[in-house]
């Protein structure tokens, strides 16, 4: 098999995880918005195990590299510009990466949005219920013991 036909090779495998990858992306976005956290987990051990067959994708393609003498720090568009034929399709490949890549960082920006305003919006409702029986500064003492739903001391 030909660098080419192996590069080609991987970059369809890679191109098929980040589809995947962004795909659960998008359903985060669903599932933080619903606050259902069980599913929440269940999808990031899924994600997680997408990114770990990226992970072995892309040592692959470093190995292809060094076993072809080219160094592993080129960038693909170097390396694309080399080969002679069959260039259209490496280019659109990595068109498509990029866009893939793009699109996941913006969604997971999204999504790390939306987590920071629930976090914000639990700590603001614990902060209400916890001060809502703290005594005021003056008034009339009564008899009956502080009771907070939450103990602050933890």
């Amino acid at each position: 098999m030909s660098f080419k036909d192996e590069l080609m090779e991987i970059l369809r495998e890679e191109l098929k995880e980040l589809k995947a990858i962004r795909d659960i992306a998008y359903n985060k976005t669903d599932i933080i918005v619903k606050n259902e956290i069980k599913s929440l987990q269940n999808i990031t051990a899924e994600e997680e195990g997408l990114v770990s067959k990226m992970a072995a994708l892309e040592e692959r393609r470093l190995n292809l590299l060094d076993s072809w003498g080219v160094n592993k720090s080129t960038p693909l568009s170097e390396i694309i510009e080399k080969i002679p034929e069959g260039r259209k399709e490496l280019m659109d490949i990595r068109e498509e990466l990029n866009n893939l890549l793009m699109d996941i960082k913006q969604r997971n920006d999204i999504n790390s949005q939306l987590i920071q305003e629930n976090l914000e919006w639990m700590e603001f409702n614990i902060n209400l219920i916890t001060q809502a029986n703290t005594p005021g500064t003056y008034g009339k003492k009564d008899n009956k013991a502080n009771r907070s739903f939450f103990d602050r001391k933890v």
